[in-house]
């Protein structure tokens, strides 16, 4: 898979919010809000580029050779941990606000170590994961604010409604893509 097939595919077709739902509560909020995400995103994608190169090395030069590949999850983790601690204590010093997140970081950066043999690809899948995130944002924001047309309604309907459109958005993207019809099912078209 070339870089820019790669980029595409994990951006729009395989979205990690849509299809395996890393950071799909995280996105619901902040479509809800106007606040700024930008330190967010920062931390979550310096975060997780840092644990994919050092997570994919640790793979590749401590725990393969030693037959303890089923540990890298374990490294990533502890990597990702050490790393997150140190973007928090940045950006909180410089925005005075908290950027706290787990799920989509820490998520993005197994994707992407899982999906790809080489460390470019991993590389790669995490910025597209990171780019679909960053995008889907004002997105969500958009139809939902035409969703709910400016009423200042309960919190528990606008989730609703946000999740609503990722499902509506979900079908738009995966609506002429039948390959998961099981071949029992198929004989009928």
């Amino acid at each position: 898979m070339t870089i820019i097939s790669a980029l595409f595919f994990y951006t729009i077709h395989c979205s990690a919010v849509l299809v395996y739902g890393i950071g799909i509560l995280q996105e619901a909020e902040m479509s809800l809000s106007r606040k700024k995400f930008a330190p967010i995103a920062f931390k979550s994608l310096a975060c997780s580029l840092v644990t994919v190169s050092l997570a994919f090395s640790i793979d590749k030069l401590l725990l393969v050779p030693m037959g303890l590949s089923e540990l890298a999850p374990l490294a990533a983790l502890i990597v990702w941990a050490a790393f997150s601690a140190f973007f928090e204590i940045i950006v909180q010093l410089t925005t005075k606000k908290p950027a706290a997140e787990f799920a989509f970081s820490y998520l993005s950066a197994l994707l992407a170590l899982s999906e790809s043999p080489t460390l470019v690809g991993a590389i790669v899948i995490d910025i597209s994961c990171w780019i679909g995130y960053c995008a889907l944002i004002p997105l969500l924001y958009t139809f939902t604010s035409k969703m709910v047309g400016g009423k200042n309604t309960d919190s528990f309907w606008q989730k609703i409604s946000v999740f609503l459109c990722m499902a509506v958005l979900l079908l738009a993207l995966y609506a002429l893509n039948i390959s998961w019809i099981n071949a029992g099912v198929e004989k009928w078209f």
